[in-house]
């Protein structure tokens, strides 16, 4: 079976110098691949595999299937470097597209995708609602004070947009846009996404645990954020 070691491993073994990455940015390194040095791979694989496992592990519950996954998402990206275009956006914000492609299909073929959503400018509402970021939001405690198993578990079933953008701002903390230009929708649409995701995460994690991690203060809370969300 792949691990990381393995893929790194591979990389190194197709040839090349040694790569010393420090203070190259991720575009830099990319373009060395392509002119042939592909050492110059290991060190986005070492960067970002955390981040990636991190993302995919919010769509599937086994630890497993996410570090499967996340392999392969870095196999594809290798196999498919060509068509990153920096000129179009970041190597992370294409590698996430990857990702998220590789849990999708993964989802799909084992008939566990959940229902997707479509959204429309005009439903956009979160002009009125307070920023989310982790250390600005009280409720993004919603997300990290929580048991990391239980929050997982309860991410799996809430449609895959939603899913995908609390994923990518909670678990890899990007920007509103960079989210928007992963998941290749509106900024707005983003918003939105992350504003019904909260509700809809905090009504799996009710029903888990009506009286358990979750009292009675923080389900008046939930129910007044899904006053919010209609």
């Amino acid at each position: 079976m792949w691990n990381f070691s393995s893929v790194l491993w591979y990389l190194n073994s197709t040839g090349g110098s040694v790569i010393n990455a420090t203070g190259l940015s991720d575009e830099t390194l990319a373009a060395l691949v392509l002119t042939g040095d592909t050492q110059a791979f290991a060190p986005l694989v070492e960067r970002h595999q955390r981040g990636v496992v991190n993302f995919i592990h919010a769509s599937v519950r086994s630890a497993e299937d996410a570090n499967d996954l996340s392999q392969e998402t870095f196999m594809r990206a290798y196999a498919h470097l060509r068509t990153f275009n920096p000129d179009l956006g970041k190597f992370s914000t294409w590698l996430y597209q990857i990702a998220r492609n590789v849990a999708r299909t993964h989802l799909g073929k084992e008939g566990r995708r959940p229902p997707t959503e479509d959204l429309y400018e005009d439903e956009t509402i979160e002009q009125r609602i307070p920023d989310t970021r982790r250390d600005a939001a009280p409720d993004a405690s919603l997300i990290a004070g929580e048991d990391e198993a239980l929050v997982r578990s309860a991410l799996t079933h809430i449609p895959e947009k939603m899913r995908a953008a609390l994923a990518l701002r909670y678990f890899n903390h990007l920007e509103y846009q960079e989210i928007a230009d992963t998941m290749q929708v509106t900024l707005g649409n983003v918003k939105t996404l992350i504003h019904r995701g909260k509700a809809a995460l905090a009504r799996e994690l009710a029903q888990d645990h009506p009286t358990g991690l979750i009292g009675a203060g923080a389900q008046q809370e939930i129910r007044g954020r899904e006053l919010l969300s209609l």
